[in-house]
């Protein structure tokens, strides 16, 4: 039920931005936001949020993968190996297939330059729900203290929140942008989870 809740939420939250960007064409939202964070805006600021931002690029997060992967190998823990990589690749690939169906520019004036590819949605929100969000599911599943677990949940939490802000702050994604990469990321993420959970279920072929 708390899954489904999520999933549901997060689907109604993504419609509701495509209707509000590109049906009802409204980018004003956008436009508050970044008026609201701009007096905000310093040098010091500016690099702590890159280096933020860095925790949900792909040079992070492909290590930081390989890392969980190979730790669920060596404990043979093959499926739970094998849903990660299925979640991380899986995600990098619907990223990149919506980023060149949507084809949404960039917001002017970007605090950071190199980036030439499309904004919409946000695949660092994306990237970091899907691996920081399979790091919250195994929190909830192997650790027997409530207070540890709760701590940690809220760490990735805070975590995946701060990625999402920093690139806004940045100016390389509008708020939109990362909503909907936060919506289709959590999406994602629980529809492979129960992908395979049902796969390997006794009577099915495969896992």
């Amino acid at each position: 039920m708390t899954k489904r809740l999520i999933a549901g939420t997060a689907l109604l939250t993504l419609i509701f931005v495509i209707w509000l960007v590109f049906i009802a064409n409204n980018t004003r939202p956008d436009e508050v936001v970044f008026d609201l964070v701009a007096p905000y805006t310093n040098g010091e600021r500016t690099d702590w949020m890159k280096k933020i931002s860095f925790l949900g690029n792909h040079q992070f997060l492909i290590p930081a993968n390989l890392l969980l992967i190979a730790f669920f190998i060596s404990v043979k823990k093959h499926k739970d190996a094998l849903l990660v990589a299925i979640v991380a690749l899986s995600s990098l690939g619907l990223m990149s297939l919506l980023k060149n169906l949507v084809q949404r520019y960039r917001p002017p004036a970007p605090l950071v330059d190199g980036i030439t590819n499309f904004s919409f949605p946000s695949g660092h929100a994306l990237m970091s729900v899907a691996f920081y969000g399979v790091l919250a599911f195994y929190a909830v599943r192997m650790i027997n203290n409530p207070v540890i677990k709760i701590t940690i949940l809220l760490l990735l939490f805070a975590v995946t929140l701060l990625i999402g802000f920093s690139r806004i702050y940045l100016r390389v994604h509008y708020t939109t942008d990362v909503i909907a990469g936060f919506s289709i990321g959590i999406c994602w993420m629980l529809f492979c989870f129960w992908l395979l959970n049902k796969a390997a279920k006794p009577g099915n072929q495969g896992l």
